[in-house]
């Protein structure tokens, strides 16, 4: 069961580094684009991506917490 949850863990960070990823690449795009709608359509869905992959990362540590000690 804990390997289990040390691997869904897993895949859920690396789905949250992924979404990151995109997010940057909207990101980057946008930058390029000045200040038309498009960018601010793309700065708009890089956000929103930032959020995801942070509920993401909140969900890994519920599954599996860190553990040691303090």
């Amino acid at each position: 069961m804990k390997d289990e949850d040390a691997k869904a863990a897993k895949r859920l960070r690396d789905g949250a580094l992924r979404v990151r990823g995109a997010a940057e690449a909207l990101g980057d795009r946008a930058s390029q684009l000045n200040d038309s709608m498009m960018a601010h359509l793309l700065r708009l869905q890089a956000g929103i991506l930032r959020d995801g992959a942070e509920v993401l990362d909140k969900r890994a540590l519920a599954v599996d917490p860190p553990k040691g000690r303090a």
